[in-house]
Protein backbone atom coordinates (compact mmCIF):
# COMPACT_ATOMS: atom_id res chain seq x y z
CA UNK A 1 0.00 0.00 0.00
CA UNK A 2 1.28 3.09 -0.98
CA UNK A 3 1.33 5.35 2.25
CA UNK A 4 -0.23 8.94 2.43
CA UNK A 5 -0.69 11.29 5.05
CA UNK A 6 -4.44 12.68 5.83
CA UNK A 7 -4.01 16.12 7.51
CA UNK A 8 -6.86 16.01 10.86
CA UNK A 9 -8.16 19.32 10.79
CA UNK A 10 -8.08 20.10 7.06
CA UNK A 11 -9.48 16.86 5.55
CA UNK A 12 -6.65 17.82 2.54
CA UNK A 13 -4.07 14.41 2.15
CA UNK A 14 -0.54 14.99 0.68
CA UNK A 15 -0.40 14.45 -2.50
CA UNK A 16 1.29 10.86 -3.71
CA UNK A 17 1.83 8.80 -6.53
CA UNK A 18 -1.31 7.29 -5.71
CA UNK A 19 -2.81 11.22 -7.20
CA UNK A 20 -2.90 9.52 -10.99
CA UNK A 21 -4.63 6.92 -9.68
CA UNK A 22 -8.64 7.19 -10.42
CA UNK A 23 -11.28 7.60 -7.94
CA UNK A 24 -14.50 6.87 -6.99
CA UNK A 25 -16.06 9.78 -4.97
CA UNK A 26 -18.26 8.99 -1.56
CA UNK A 27 -20.30 11.53 -1.05
CA UNK A 28 -22.27 12.13 2.07
CA UNK A 29 -24.64 15.42 3.26
CA UNK A 30 -24.30 13.67 7.22
CA UNK A 31 -21.23 13.72 9.62
CA UNK A 32 -21.06 10.23 9.52
CA UNK A 33 -20.93 8.14 6.20
CA UNK A 34 -22.89 4.88 6.90
CA UNK A 35 -20.93 1.52 7.20
CA UNK A 36 -22.88 -0.40 4.02
CA UNK A 37 -21.52 2.44 2.12
CA UNK A 38 -18.14 2.24 3.39
CA UNK A 39 -18.00 -1.53 2.48
CA UNK A 40 -19.39 -0.75 -0.46
CA UNK A 41 -16.95 1.57 -1.62
CA UNK A 42 -13.82 -0.47 -0.20
CA UNK A 43 -15.07 -3.61 -1.56
CA UNK A 44 -15.32 -1.82 -5.36
CA UNK A 45 -12.28 0.20 -5.20
CA UNK A 46 -10.28 -3.02 -4.01
CA UNK A 47 -11.22 -5.02 -6.97
CA UNK A 48 -10.98 -2.26 -9.55
CA UNK A 49 -7.65 -0.44 -8.19
CA UNK A 50 -9.14 2.46 -7.76
CA UNK A 51 -8.95 5.23 -4.89
CA UNK A 52 -11.21 6.71 -2.54
CA UNK A 53 -12.26 10.36 -1.95
CA UNK A 54 -14.82 11.10 0.50
CA UNK A 55 -16.60 14.60 0.91
CA UNK A 56 -18.60 15.49 3.29
CA UNK A 57 -21.03 18.45 2.71
CA UNK A 58 -22.03 20.56 5.09
CA UNK A 59 -25.72 21.92 3.54
CA UNK A 60 -26.58 24.29 6.60
CA UNK A 61 -23.38 26.15 6.95
CA UNK A 62 -24.67 29.26 7.89
CA UNK A 63 -27.45 27.70 10.24
CA UNK A 64 -27.56 30.94 12.76
CA UNK A 65 -26.67 28.77 16.04
CA UNK A 66 -23.67 30.26 16.59
CA UNK A 67 -21.30 27.24 14.56
CA UNK A 68 -22.50 24.69 17.06
CA UNK A 69 -23.57 22.40 14.18
CA UNK A 70 -20.78 23.19 12.17
CA UNK A 71 -18.02 22.66 15.12
CA UNK A 72 -20.67 19.18 15.71
CA UNK A 73 -20.56 18.42 11.66
CA UNK A 74 -16.27 18.84 11.68
CA UNK A 75 -15.95 16.34 14.85
CA UNK A 76 -18.25 13.91 13.20
CA UNK A 77 -16.72 14.03 10.01
CA UNK A 78 -13.19 13.35 11.63
CA UNK A 79 -14.33 10.95 13.38
CA UNK A 80 -15.87 9.07 10.15
CA UNK A 81 -13.21 10.05 8.08
CA UNK A 82 -10.72 7.95 10.92
CA UNK A 83 -13.17 4.70 10.41
CA UNK A 84 -13.14 4.91 6.48
CA UNK A 85 -9.29 5.62 6.79
CA UNK A 86 -8.96 2.16 8.87
CA UNK A 87 -10.86 0.14 6.90
CA UNK A 88 -9.30 1.61 3.64
CA UNK A 89 -5.98 0.72 5.09
CA UNK A 90 -6.60 -3.16 5.79
CA UNK A 91 -7.46 -3.94 2.27
CA UNK A 92 -5.74 -1.54 1.04
CA UNK A 93 -7.20 1.04 -0.47
CA UNK A 94 -6.01 4.51 -1.03
CA UNK A 95 -8.30 7.22 0.67
CA UNK A 96 -8.69 11.06 0.87
CA UNK A 97 -11.61 13.09 2.50
CA UNK A 98 -12.81 16.63 2.70
CA UNK A 99 -14.94 18.43 4.40
CA UNK A 100 -17.16 20.87 2.18
CA UNK A 101 -19.89 23.40 2.49
CA UNK A 102 -22.99 24.05 0.67
CA UNK A 103 -25.44 22.18 -2.35
CA UNK A 104 -24.50 18.77 -3.02
CA UNK A 105 -24.90 19.51 -6.72
CA UNK A 106 -22.44 22.03 -6.93
CA UNK A 107 -19.47 20.33 -4.90
CA UNK A 108 -19.81 17.14 -6.77
CA UNK A 109 -19.81 19.24 -10.16
CA UNK A 110 -16.68 21.06 -8.87
CA UNK A 111 -15.14 17.85 -7.56
CA UNK A 112 -15.59 16.22 -11.19
CA UNK A 113 -14.18 18.79 -12.74
CA UNK A 114 -10.96 19.12 -10.89
CA UNK A 115 -7.78 17.63 -11.26
CA UNK A 116 -8.77 14.52 -9.74
CA UNK A 117 -9.75 11.69 -12.14
CA UNK A 118 -13.39 10.69 -10.78
CA UNK A 119 -15.00 7.31 -12.51
CA UNK A 120 -18.19 7.43 -10.64
CA UNK A 121 -19.69 8.63 -7.85
CA UNK A 122 -21.14 7.22 -4.79
CA UNK A 123 -23.49 9.29 -2.83
CA UNK A 124 -24.80 8.29 0.74
CA UNK A 125 -28.45 7.73 2.17
CA UNK A 126 -30.22 11.62 2.30
CA UNK A 127 -29.07 12.59 -1.11
CA UNK A 128 -31.48 12.77 -4.10
CA UNK A 129 -30.07 11.06 -6.97
CA UNK A 130 -31.33 13.47 -9.17
CA UNK A 131 -29.71 16.71 -7.62
CA UNK A 132 -26.52 14.93 -8.38
CA UNK A 133 -26.90 13.27 -11.66
CA UNK A 134 -27.71 17.00 -12.69
CA UNK A 135 -24.26 18.09 -12.30
CA UNK A 136 -22.17 14.71 -12.64
CA UNK A 137 -20.37 13.78 -15.94
CA UNK A 138 -19.74 10.42 -14.77
CA UNK A 139 -22.03 7.33 -13.45
CA UNK A 140 -23.78 7.61 -9.96
CA UNK A 141 -24.38 4.99 -7.42
CA UNK A 142 -26.84 4.64 -4.60
CA UNK A 143 -26.07 2.29 -2.12
CA UNK A 144 -29.37 0.76 -0.57
CA UNK A 145 -29.50 -1.17 2.14
CA UNK A 146 -31.71 -2.07 5.41
CA UNK A 147 -30.55 -0.97 9.08
CA UNK A 148 -29.88 -4.43 11.14
CA UNK A 149 -31.57 -4.82 14.47
CA UNK A 150 -28.54 -5.95 16.14
CA UNK A 151 -26.59 -2.98 14.46
CA UNK A 152 -23.01 -2.10 15.67
CA UNK A 153 -23.36 -0.73 18.99
CA UNK A 154 -19.74 0.70 18.81
CA UNK A 155 -20.41 2.55 16.17
CA UNK A 156 -23.70 4.43 17.20
CA UNK A 157 -21.83 5.06 20.35
CA UNK A 158 -19.33 7.16 18.70
CA UNK A 159 -21.87 9.04 16.78
CA UNK A 160 -21.47 12.86 17.89
CA UNK A 161 -23.27 14.63 15.51
CA UNK A 162 -26.31 15.63 16.59
CA UNK A 163 -29.37 15.31 13.64
CA UNK A 164 -31.80 18.40 13.51
CA UNK A 165 -34.40 16.74 11.36
CA UNK A 166 -35.78 15.17 13.99
CA UNK A 167 -39.37 13.60 13.52
CA UNK A 168 -42.13 14.93 15.90
CA UNK A 169 -44.49 12.66 18.17
CA UNK A 170 -47.38 10.82 16.24
CA UNK A 171 -50.03 9.15 18.01
CA UNK A 172 -50.87 5.89 16.98
CA UNK A 173 -53.63 5.03 14.27
CA UNK A 174 -55.90 3.00 17.69
CA UNK A 175 -55.50 6.01 19.62
CA UNK A 176 -56.57 8.48 16.73
CA UNK A 177 -59.87 6.41 16.17
CA UNK A 178 -60.51 6.45 20.12
CA UNK A 179 -60.17 10.37 19.79
CA UNK A 180 -62.30 10.92 16.95
CA UNK A 181 -64.89 8.78 18.42
CA UNK A 182 -64.69 10.64 21.82
CA UNK A 183 -64.66 14.29 20.30
CA UNK A 184 -67.62 13.38 18.30
CA UNK A 185 -69.91 11.79 21.01
CA UNK A 186 -68.70 14.60 23.13
CA UNK A 187 -70.00 17.16 20.87
CA UNK A 188 -73.05 14.63 20.39
CA UNK A 189 -73.85 14.92 24.34
CA UNK A 190 -73.27 18.22 24.48
CA UNK A 191 -75.66 19.02 21.93
CA UNK A 192 -78.39 16.47 23.64
CA UNK A 193 -77.48 18.68 26.99
CA UNK A 194 -77.99 21.95 25.46
CA UNK A 195 -81.48 21.00 23.55
CA UNK A 196 -83.15 19.80 26.72
CA UNK A 197 -82.00 22.94 28.66
CA UNK A 198 -82.67 25.64 25.99
CA UNK A 199 -86.27 24.43 25.12
CA UNK A 200 -87.02 23.22 28.84
CA UNK A 201 -90.69 24.27 27.59
CA UNK A 202 -91.34 22.72 24.59
CA UNK A 203 -89.63 19.30 26.07
CA UNK A 204 -92.04 19.38 29.40
CA UNK A 205 -95.41 20.56 26.84
CA UNK A 206 -94.62 17.04 24.93
CA UNK A 207 -93.70 14.99 27.34
CA UNK A 208 -96.65 15.24 29.37
CA UNK A 209 -98.87 14.67 26.76
CA UNK A 210 -99.28 10.71 27.71
CA UNK A 211 -100.52 8.52 25.07
CA UNK A 212 -98.22 7.66 22.45
CA UNK A 213 -95.30 10.63 23.70
CA UNK A 214 -94.85 8.41 26.54
CA UNK A 215 -92.19 6.75 24.27
CA UNK A 216 -90.17 10.47 23.71
CA UNK A 217 -88.81 10.25 27.79
CA UNK A 218 -87.67 6.66 26.91
CA UNK A 219 -86.21 7.47 23.33
CA UNK A 220 -84.10 10.45 25.11
CA UNK A 221 -82.75 8.30 28.18
CA UNK A 222 -81.62 5.96 25.42
CA UNK A 223 -80.34 8.84 23.44
CA UNK A 224 -78.65 10.35 26.44
CA UNK A 225 -76.83 6.90 27.53
CA UNK A 226 -75.87 6.02 24.11
CA UNK A 227 -73.81 9.09 23.87
CA UNK A 228 -72.64 9.62 26.79
CA UNK A 229 -71.38 5.88 27.42
CA UNK A 230 -69.63 5.76 23.89
CA UNK A 231 -68.18 8.84 24.86
CA UNK A 232 -67.06 7.71 27.82
CA UNK A 233 -65.98 4.26 26.92
CA UNK A 234 -63.79 6.51 24.04
CA UNK A 235 -62.02 8.58 26.46
CA UNK A 236 -60.69 5.83 28.84
CA UNK A 237 -59.74 3.66 25.65
CA UNK A 238 -57.99 6.37 24.37
CA UNK A 239 -56.23 6.82 27.86
CA UNK A 240 -55.41 3.61 27.51
CA UNK A 241 -57.52 1.64 29.89
CA UNK A 242 -59.07 -1.60 28.92
CA UNK A 243 -61.69 -3.78 30.53
CA UNK A 244 -60.09 -6.92 31.37
CA UNK A 245 -62.05 -8.68 28.85
CA UNK A 246 -61.51 -6.56 25.95
CA UNK A 247 -58.03 -6.29 26.89
CA UNK A 248 -57.67 -10.64 27.11
CA UNK A 249 -59.43 -11.06 23.88
CA UNK A 250 -56.99 -8.57 21.86
CA UNK A 251 -54.19 -10.34 23.07
CA UNK A 252 -55.35 -13.95 22.07
CA UNK A 253 -56.15 -12.09 18.31
CA UNK A 254 -52.58 -10.76 18.70
CA UNK A 255 -51.44 -14.28 19.30
CA UNK A 256 -53.29 -16.07 16.78
CA UNK A 257 -52.15 -13.49 14.32
CA UNK A 258 -48.35 -14.05 15.11
CA UNK A 259 -48.86 -17.34 15.33
CA UNK A 260 -50.26 -17.74 11.39
CA UNK A 261 -47.25 -15.12 10.13
CA UNK A 262 -44.28 -16.01 9.43
CA UNK A 263 -41.47 -13.51 9.73
CA UNK A 264 -39.51 -12.60 6.34
CA UNK A 265 -35.81 -12.27 6.49
CA UNK A 266 -34.44 -9.34 5.63
CA UNK A 267 -31.42 -8.72 2.93
CA UNK A 268 -29.21 -6.86 4.81
CA UNK A 269 -26.94 -6.92 1.64
CA UNK A 270 -25.70 -3.35 -0.05
CA UNK A 271 -27.27 -3.25 -3.55
CA UNK A 272 -26.22 -0.10 -5.55
CA UNK A 273 -28.24 1.53 -8.67
CA UNK A 274 -26.67 3.20 -11.64
CA UNK A 275 -27.86 6.34 -13.73
CA UNK A 276 -25.39 6.88 -16.54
Amino acid sequence: MTKHDMNEKTGKTTETPTANIPRILVVTSKGHLTEPVMDYAISVAERLNRAIHAVYVNTLPFLPDGGVRARHFSRAVRESATIFKEKARQKPVFFSYTEESGKVGKVVHRLCHSAKRIDFIVIDKGIRRSEVTRKAPVPVFSVIYTQSKKGNPTYKKKHHFNNLNTGGFSMSAKKTRYAKRCLIFGLGSAALYAAVFTSSETVMEYYTRGGWYAILPVATVFAFSYFHGSFTSAFWSMLGIEGSQKAADELAEKREKSADTVEKRRDERPRAQVNA
